[in-house]
């Protein structure tokens, strides 16, 4: 399958997990080098460096948004590869005329979605903010991430918006989209992680599936983390990026009125869901 393959969520959703899953499958039997997971990130700035053979740290805020399509077209996609992380929404950022991939480019995308119940606790520790200020990021239809005003980050600034609006630009966005909830993938992970991986044109008998998972379970990353430390983990949560990996921890995380708040915030799309208990 041709074109750009992406594994789109909104932050804190298992975008890594996934990448970890699919890491082990390529690579067979044997421990998963978390710091060695393959794929690029959308977001990395020295790719668009690299594809517009420019300094992008030279460029504004705006100018660099509306650059990055164009970064895909001038390097096009290759008849295969790895998928792709993005927490970028499927919508055309402050500045830029289109999102940032160009959707002639973009071969398949699986969607990674969390009750953002239990996103909110993680958001917050990984970002080093309180769980009410996280709950009030995941409503803000502007949200940024990746914005520094201490030095340059290694990758740009990325359009996330609220959590009901990030969900429904990928949902609505009319490309080649599986969904998968986190949930399903804890419950019942063979079948979707299948599922995942026949997304990006790959096949692979059950056992090697069962592999990957084994590889990948959550004491495992955790106790690689505790052990090697983890390159992508937060400054504001060092060694903290993997935590129990369990769905519902939310009913002792939030207070009944976080909990509403959320409810409040993002209700119609958490129905649509199945996020309504």
């Amino acid at each position: 399958m041709s074109g750009l393959h992406l594994i789109a969520s909104y932050p804190r959703s298992g975008n890594t997990w996934v990448r970890a899953l699919l890491t082990a499958l390529m690579r067979g039997d044997g421990p998963l080098d978390i710091n060695a997971l393959e794929g690029p990130i959308a977001s990395d700035r020295s790719f668009f460096d690299n594809a517009l053979e420019i300094e992008t740290s030279d460029l504004l805020p705006d100018e660099q948004r509306r650059l990055r399509p164009l970064a895909h077209r001038a390097v096009p996609p290759p008849g295969k590869s790895f998928p792709i992380k993005t927490h970028d929404a499927w919508l055309p950022a402050p500045g830029a005329a289109e999102p940032p991939f160009p959707r002639e480019a973009v071969g398949a995308v699986v969607l990674i979605i969390r009750d953002p119940r239990d996103v909110a606790p993680s958001f917050a520790t990984y970002y080093g903010v309180t769980l009410d200020e996280a709950i009030a990021w995941m409503a803000r239809p502007e949200l940024s991430i990746g914005n520094s005003t201490q030095g340059l980050r290694p990758q740009l600034p990325q359009l996330v918006s609220s959590w009901s609006a990030h969900t429904a630009s990928w949902l609505d966005s009319g490309l080649n989209l599986t969904r998968v909830r986190y949930e399903d993938l804890l419950a019942d992970p063979l079948p979707t992680f299948a599922a995942i991986a026949r997304a990006f044109g790959q096949s692979a008998p059950a056992d090697l599936l069962a592999s990957a998972i084994d590889a990948s379970r959550f004491d495992r990353l955790q106790a690689a983390e505790s052990s090697e430390g983890f390159r992508e983990s937060s400054p504001e949560a060092p060694n903290r990026f993997f935590g129990a990996g369990t769905a519902g921890g939310w009913r002792q995380r939030l207070t009944a009125a976080q909990a509403s708040r959320i409810l409040r915030d993002h209700g119609p799309m958490m129905r649509d869901l199945g996020y309504d208990d």
